[in-house]
């Protein structure tokens, strides 16, 4: 199978106007998991919510002047397998125990392929391997990370970078009065489960989230959940651009990313860490996920969000077209840059099949999932809206 990015794109500039109107659904959470830090066990919490920060009250002005550089490295608990994707079965596994309905997916993935997929229009020189398999009505997609993608190593100014952003999102969840010089811990997290329709296709989706800002005081929110408030956000770091060329560039690059990845997850606020050179903190800002796409086409840098969202739905079509044609067999969908086409084909004695049906009989899976629901249900439902 090949799919050239190149001459859809020729044929969706020349479509202009008339190019197909790609809707996407608002998503629906139907569920949610905590994953323990390695500390802990690192087990599957499934219907639980205990790894769920709060965002501290005080986060737009509370933390100016903060040194993100604050514990590193020694207070900062790395995962022992930086390649250490979730596999798809994780979510298989949740849905199961959480009554999900499944019957209309048809698709299966964790956000991540779904960030590379969609951005290939507006990132065309970035590589990206994700595996596949078609069982039953469904395609199941499974996180592959690429050789070189291993952890940086440590003292070198890629890896305090990624330090920072776990450094920000321990400083804007902790409480006013805590110290600031506490362990981070990488290693634990808390995902939802949301389902949308991207045009042709059914998308069950889980993603990382990185807090919950409670609701503003007044605002009544019933505790079986029925309110429409969504109060998750996603924390990011950025260096505050010296000049118009260093400002275009965080709107070009930064600003497509931060808007599909939230708005993919249903995530309506970003909460932004912008820090100066040195890593300290100078300004903390909150940007509406839906206002992005304008705000960088009135900066004179805009991107075409719609286009993304056209893309996905047609290389998803041939995916499933694809693999569809070989049920029950793996297969590996990767983007070369160089000839800018998707490729796919079979993968000779590939273990996705095998998993992913174990997983669908409810069979047990080699990593092992503790899994209980929420004690406090309340705690669980008032969150966001649940079926």
């Amino acid at each position: 199978m090949e799919f050239s990015v190149s001459d859809w794109l020729r044929a969706d500039q020349a479509a202009g106007p008339n190019a197909p109107h790609v809707a996407m659904s608002m998503p629906h959470q139907v569920f949610c998991w905590s994953r323990q830090s390695e500390a802990e066990g690192g087990q599957y919490l499934y219907g639980d919510a205990g790894a769920l920060r709060t965002l501290r009250p005080d986060v737009d002005t509370g933390l100016a002047g903060a040194d993100l550089n604050v514990g590193y490295p020694e207070a900062w608990v790395r995962k022992s397998d930086p390649d250490d994707a979730v596999p798809v079965e994780v979510i298989v596994y949740g849905a199961q125990y959480g009554g999900v309905p499944m019957d209309r997916t048809s698709v299966v993935t964790f956000r991540n392929n779904l960030n590379k997929l969609l951005l290939t229009p507006l990132q065309p020189k970035d590589p990206w391997v994700i595996d596949a398999v078609w069982c039953g009505s469904c395609l199941y997609l499974d996180i592959v990370k690429r050789p070189g993608q291993q952890q940086h190593t440590p003292g070198t100014d890629p890896d305090r970078f990624t330090y920072y952003g776990y450094k920000f999102e321990a400083l804007a969840t902790e409480a006013p009065d805590q110290q600031s010089g506490g362990v981070v811990d990488s290693t634990g997290e808390f995902a939802i489960m949301v389902q949308m329709r991207l045009g042709r296709h059914c998308v069950t989706m889980a993603a990382e989230t990185d807090a919950w800002d409670p609701p503003p005081p007044g605002l009544a929110v019933p505790e079986d959940g029925s309110a429409d408030y969504v109060g998750y956000v996603e924390l990011k770091t950025f260096v505050i651009p010296l000049g118009e060329r260093a400002h275009e560039r965080l709107l070009r690059d930064k600003y497509p990313r931060w808007w599909l990845q939230s708005y993919l997850a249903g995530v309506p606020t970003l909460v932004l860490g912008g820090r100066d050179r040195g890593g300290v903190i100078t300004e903390v800002s909150r940007l509406p996920v839906t206002r992005l796409p304008a705000m960088a086409a009135e900066a004179g840098v805009p991107f075409d969000a719609a286009r993304m969202l056209r893309f996905g739905d047609a290389a998803l079509d041939r995916m499933c077209e694809a693999a569809a044609s070989r049920p029950g067999e793996h297969w590996r969908f990767e983007y070369d840059p160089a000839r800018c086409v998707i490729t796919g084909a079979v993968v000779p004695e590939g273990k996705l099949p095998e998993r992913v049906m174990l997983a669908l009989s409810g069979g047990p899976s080699s990593t092992i999932f503790w899994c209980r629901r929420c004690t406090e249900q309340s705690r669980l439902y008032r969150l966001a809206t649940l079926p």
